[in-house]
């Protein structure tokens, strides 16, 4: 199907007053799940959960409804989209994406309310010396956020709809309160991804980022050449043990990505 095809069937399927009505009656919160009601209806589509309350199943069911209109025209198998759904990080995207919708309709880009994801700079703090850094990093700036303040930011991103947040820096790893707020991220429901050099991912940190959930990492290599690539990070030896950071994600399943500076 082509994208103008596409946005036909969009148009014709959400960007009316029905749908627009039983989005935005899904945006409030549900107290007992502590999410919207649009959140939990996917949550009982996918079949990870049960209904609360008889206005929760009425709810649910004409978003039931209105997601299998979707994936008939899509062409889209609905134990597929079941099982899709059943991530609750996966769930928060259909929700953003919907929100801009009820809002501004069906647009090209699609407008959303909040930004999907939002890329942290979490700490200054670094233990590389790279020529390119864009922030100057070093040592820990004077007037980074509390542990507690950061929890409050996520907690205001995830109430904003924010789906995920990509940790970076400096260098993430180096704060103290890493593993701490990435779980709170988690409980919030987001996805977390990690931009690092590598450096301090030994073995148990690897383990460490598997059992938290992280997600994806993305980790620093500007050559093959090992020299070259320790001259352009400032610190010899920095080559070799990014390698072993990638290794030993890789080792623990963590779906792994190589980021390399052009020059």
């Amino acid at each position: 199907m082509s994208s103008v095809s596409t946005l036909k069937v969009l148009k014709v399927t959400m960007d009316n007053m029905f749908s627009k009505f039983l989005i935005r009656n899904g945006l409030t919160l549900c107290k007992v799940r502590r999410t919207s009601r649009l959140e939990h209806a996917l949550e009982l589509f996918s079949g990870a959960s049960c209904p609360i309350d008889k206005a929760c199943m009425i709810y649910s069911f004409f978003v039931k409804m209105l997601l299998k209109t979707g994936g008939m025209m899509f062409s889209v198998d609905e134990s597929s989209l079941k099982n899709f759904l059943k991530d609750s990080t996966v769930r928060r995207g259909p929700v953003s994406v919907l929100r801009g919708i009820a809002k501004y309709g069906i647009t090209k880009p699609q407008l959303l309310d909040a930004p999907f994801l939002v890329v942290w700079n979490f700490t200054n703090a670094c233990n590389l010396k790279c020529k390119h850094c864009h922030q100057r990093a070093g040592i820990r700036a004077t007037d980074e956020l509390t542990t507690e303040e950061k929890f409050r930011a996520v907690e205001e991103m995830a109430r904003a709809g924010v789906v995920p947040i990509v940790f970076s820096g400096g260098e993430p790893l180096a704060g103290p309160d890493f593993f701490d707020v990435v779980g709170k991220v988690k409980e919030e429901g987001m996805y977390v991804a990690l931009a690092t050099n590598g450096t301090l991912i030994t073995g148990k940190v690897a383990r460490k980022l598997k059992d938290v959930g992280v997600g994806y990492v993305e980790i620093s290599l500007d050559s093959a050449d090992p020299k070259r690539h320790d001259a352009f990070r400032g610190i010899s030896g920095s080559f070799n043990r990014a390698l072993e950071g990638i290794k030993h994600c890789v080792d623990q399943g963590v779906f792994t990505c190589v980021a390399t500076t052009v020059t």
